[in-house]
């Protein structure tokens, strides 16, 4: 309670005025974010008691300080303002708390960044917006420690071949070509942009991704003003609505409003309305929820939608087009652009693992480089794809006698049409 000796705002912080209209408040274990006046600079503007303070002075008191406030008389504008009061005192406590809390989980994050950049990305991000955890830097370790026992697993599956007995566990070496690859693709993803890369590692945690919520409407009204005792109530409403009509009746709380009257302010539209005598009414019944609106009809739409021949021919290109050009034609499709990448890493994988098993006989060791390369490409591609993003394929451009898939991107765009064009750039 307020009184002359001063106001107790509870966790240790008390305000004593003085006779000669002063403030002291002193907090011996919270530290206020408040700054003193320095040269032409105002200190923080504090608002106790109905009257208006400016820090002028500060002594340490405990793990807190002791802070003198005197009143704020002069015409500058106040910029930092802070409400002296409990509930801003919890406040401060509250976050502090949280502070605290979280630079004690960053510890323990730091030293679990091997195994927490495993987790898939969202997990990842969310820990990043919670408590400051370094999600790029978790995944650059835990991908080079990918790469690392994939290598490792690799050579062991090369010595086992010539007869050599295993030196790490078998259950490490099988996937080691594939850890290699997927902790390749994430090092290079997150040198990238910088964001984090989950592993098939931690598939098992993608049960602890939260669920995406529902975003409220944005075009509902809002209350600004409800006056039972007076019959009153404004609405304020982003969008005009044309549904409501004058002298439209509005079921609001279990009572009944006329819209009487309708202003616009700035971007908001504001709707007046009072009480309605009676429970009917003559009135047209008005909805809150706005009306849902038609959808325009897209270019797509408007137009004959193209043949299937040529819809399969873009989709077979864009297999091994760019990125985002993958994206485009999935968002035609109506389908993620990931899987147009997956197919295209598929038929790499086939095409190179097939002319592979066919070429290590021959003399052509330009075909045995051309067809590795397919196949680690790849793999680098589906490794893409699992970890969410689309890649496209640098190899679209090759022209190899062996007749790739790649070779007949440049020809097919000329079948599909001006349409496709226009989404599309050569590959």
């Amino acid at each position: 309670m307020t009184s002359l000796t001063g106001e107790d705002l509870g966790h240790g912080v008390y305000a004593s005025p003085g006779t000669g209209g002063e403030l002291t408040v002193t907090s011996p274990r919270l530290d206020l974010p408040w700054h003193t006046a320095e040269g032409q600079v105002p200190g923080t503007a504090v608002l106790w008691g109905g009257h208006s303070y400016e820090v002028v002075g500060r002594t340490d008191a405990g793990s807190g300080a002791r802070w003198t406030l005197r009143r704020w008389d002069e015409p500058t504008a106040m910029r930092n303002v802070f409400n002296l009061d409990r509930e801003s005192v919890r406040d401060l406590v509250a976050k502090s708390e949280t502070e605290a809390r979280n630079r004690h989980t960053r510890v323990w994050a730091t030293l679990l960044l091997p195994v927490l950049g495993f987790a898939p990305a969202a997990l990842q991000k969310e820990w990043a917006n919670e408590w400051g955890f370094a999600a790029d830097r978790a995944t650059l370790v835990s991908a080079i420690i990918e790469m690392l026992v994939g290598a490792a697993g690799t050579i062991q599956l090369a010595a086992a071949a010539f007869g050599a007995d295993f030196f790490i566990p078998p259950l490490l070496a099988v996937p080691g070509p594939f850890l290699f690859v997927f902790g390749a693709a994430r090092l290079a993803m997150v040198f990238g942009d910088g964001e984090p890369v989950g592993s098939p590692v931690g598939a098992p945690l993608l049960l602890m991704v939260p669920k995406a919520e529902a975003e409220p409407e944005r075009d509902a009204p809002t209350l600004r003003s409800l006056k039972e005792d007076e019959g009153t109530l404004v609405l304020a409403s982003p969008i005009l609505r044309k549904d409501w009509d004058r002298d439209g009746l509005l079921r609001y709380r279990d009572g009944q409003y006329r819209l009487v009257r309708t202003e616009q302010e700035g971007r908001l539209w504001v709707y007046h309305f009072e009480r309605s005598a009676g429970r009917g009414g003559t009135g047209r019944a008005l909805q809150l929820r706005p009306p849902v609106a038609a959808p325009l009809p897209s270019k797509a739409v408007e137009s004959a939608p193209p043949s299937f021949l040529r819809t399969m021919l873009m989709t077979a290109v864009l297999t091994l087009g760019p990125a985002a050009d993958q994206e485009r034609w999935a968002a035609e499709l109506g389908i993620k652009a990931v899987w147009l990448t997956a197919i295209g890493a598929g038929s790499e994988l086939i095409g190179g693992v097939t002319n592979l098993n066919n070429d290590l006989g021959s003399s052509h060791p330009l075909l045995i480089l051309l067809d590795f390369y397919l196949v680690g490409e790849g793999l680098l591609r589906l490794a893409s794809a699992l970890a969410g993003r689309p890649i496209g394929s640098v190899a679209r451009s090759s022209t190899s006698a062996r007749g790739y898939a790649s070779a007949f991107a440049n020809p097919l765009l000329f079948l599909v049409g001006p349409r496709v064009q226009r989404s599309t750039v050569l590959l």
